[in-house]
């Protein structure tokens, strides 16, 4: 029953740290942490665990991914995590196409925060996003984690 429900509470935790990252910067741990939460109330109450199982590997790999951009300074901790964490709820048969919308918003996204930034933006504002030059990954993460959990 619950299962049925996720995504769309996925969608919120999305949008909440993307608002969360625009002002502050950050993506906060117990944010974070709700896919996994969400994910494990599923999967113990789920009668069958194979399609959970490859959503497990799936993410495991993204993490891996995750630690190495994070490594080169290519992406936040929080990011790495909430990267992670969406994963888990975007079936395995959609993860390709979520992959391609990653990349395609993550390069749009990034000339239109740029733009913003350079006419909007000013050193002292309390938004993060206009206060610095950084990109918010939540953003991109959560329009191709959207896609993969609805549209697909």
């Amino acid at each position: 029953m619950i299962a049925q429900y996720a995504p769309y509470a996925m969608a919120v935790l999305l949008a909440a740290a993307f608002l969360l990252e625009i002002r502050t910067g950050r993506i906060p741990n117990w944010l974070s942490a709700l896919p996994f939460v969400l994910f494990a109330i599923i999967f113990v109450m789920a009668e069958d665990r194979s399609v959970l199982i490859w959503q497990m590997v799936l993410a495991v790999s993204v993490f891996a991914f995750g630690l190495g951009m994070f490594a080169i300074g290519g992406m936040g901790a929080g990011a790495v995590k909430l990267m992670t964490g969406t994963v888990l709820f975007i079936p395995f048969e959609n993860a390709f196409y979520a992959l391609l919308v990653y990349f395609a918003v993550f390069f749009t996204s990034t000339l239109i925060f740029v733009q913003i930034r350079k006419y909007f933006g000013s050193e002292d504002s309390n938004w993060h996003l206009m206060a610095n030059a950084v990109l918010p990954l939540s953003f991109t993460i959560g329009v191709a984690g959207i896609s993969g959990m609805f549209l697909f």
